[in-house]
């Protein structure tokens, strides 16, 4: 009777030792689960702030720039670390155009584009450069110019007074958004009229996506450790 008293409660302690441990791994599985659930939640917001952000950035910049990290010898098309005479006065031209000035220079002007030659725009810009700092620039340098900067819509081949030339449009609001950024340092005026601070901005797009990289490297470790639970037992 002893022998069996015995046994019987060897079984016993045997499975509340079994029933503690599953308990333990249960509760530190609920703990890992909430924890988990929580990161998820931070990180969805962090996703949807960052999503707002970088449209901003983006509908500000006109739709071209790229965000270049703090630091990086790297510079956005859209932004160069300075601009050459010929290279500031293609931009100034179009800004004088884009104010309502030079409009004897277009081709056609509608609310929402205009177009103009790319003689017509050529012959503008070069009155505004010096004798001694022309070098030899075409038709051809001016076109790459304005894909730098990706300020042209498109262009297109016209036939004018018989000969065929060349047509440049532009978007109104995007030339516009680009050269405000190329020629007043920096800042760009949105589609709501509000002034935007780029290196802000940007600054601000960096460190949220920092935030969701270190998000996604607890997340991966609390999914390992729910993974490993029991185990070892």
């Amino acid at each position: 009777m002893a022998e069996f008293l015995d046994k019987l409660k060897g079984k016993i302690d045997k499975g509340l030792s079994t029933v503690n441990v599953k308990s333990k791994e249960l509760i530190e599985r609920q703990k890992i689960k909430l924890h988990l659930s929580e990161l998820e939640a931070e990180k969805k917001m962090i996703l949807q702030d960052l999503g707002k952000l970088t449209y901003g950035y983006f509908e500000a910049s006109g739709g071209i720039d790229l965000i270049i990290p703090h630091g990086s010898s790297k510079a956005s098309p859209a932004v160069p670390e300075s601009l050459d005479k010929w290279e500031e006065s293609v931009l100034t031209v179009l800004k004088r155009v884009s104010g309502g000035e030079l409009g004897n220079i277009l081709f056609e002007d509608t609310p929402k584009q205009f177009k103009v030659t790319a003689k017509a725009l050529y012959d503008e810009v070069e009155k505004l450069i010096p004798k001694s700092e022309k070098k030899g620039q075409n038709l051809q340098w001016l076109g790459r110019v304005l894909g730098k900067f990706g300020l042209t819509a498109k262009k297109v081949s016209k036939r004018i007074d018989g000969d065929r030339e060349t047509v440049y449009v532009f978007d109104k609001q995007k030339t516009d958004s680009i050269l405000s950024g190329l020629l007043e340092g920096g800042e760009k005026t949105g589609a709501t009229g509000k002034k935007t601070d780029r290196a802000a901005d940007t600054a601000g797009i960096l460190t949220k996506c920092k935030k969701i990289k270190e998000l996604d490297s607890k997340i991966a470790k609390l999914e390992t450790q729910l993974q490993n639970i029991g185990e070892k037992s």
